[in-house]
């Protein structure tokens, strides 16, 4: 855009860009791979906005493997989790899985579980 203030010439330049709302890195790996973690200061209106995004791009530059996710929601503990930890055994890679509980549920699963690090925010 240009614009003239007094007989001096502006010109602004508009990128046209997104500024992204977290700290990952600008690149496609960003919107196609899952997250290195859940945590997040986006509002559900802010989620709302970017689940809305239609992909532009046709074909990936890579094999895409389908998976899975499963969405727990539970008020207390996870019920079942050492049934659903074999279930899971063996097939990493092809699930994602979401824990979301009341903010004063305290999980406490092991390091090596599918579960740990998995809890999403939650607002009451």
């Amino acid at each position: 855009m240009t614009s003239q203030f007094g007989g001096i010439q502006n010109v602004v330049y508009n990128s046209g860009r997104i500024q992204p709302c977290d700290e990952e890195s600008p690149s496609l790996d960003r919107w196609i791979k899952p997250p290195t973690k859940l945590m997040h200061r986006m509002s559900d209106e802010e989620l709302f906005w970017r689940a809305s995004f239609v992909p532009r791009v046709k074909e990936l530059p890579f094999k895409r493997v389908p998976k899975i996710a499963f969405m727990f929601l539970t008020r207390g503990p996870l019920p079942l989790s050492p049934l659903w930890e074999k279930f899971l055994k063996g097939h990493e890679g092809l699930y994602s899985i979401f824990i979301h509980s009341l903010p004063s549920c305290r999980d406490d699963f092991r390091l090596d579980s599918v579960f740990y690090g998995r809890k999403i925010p939650s607002k009451v």
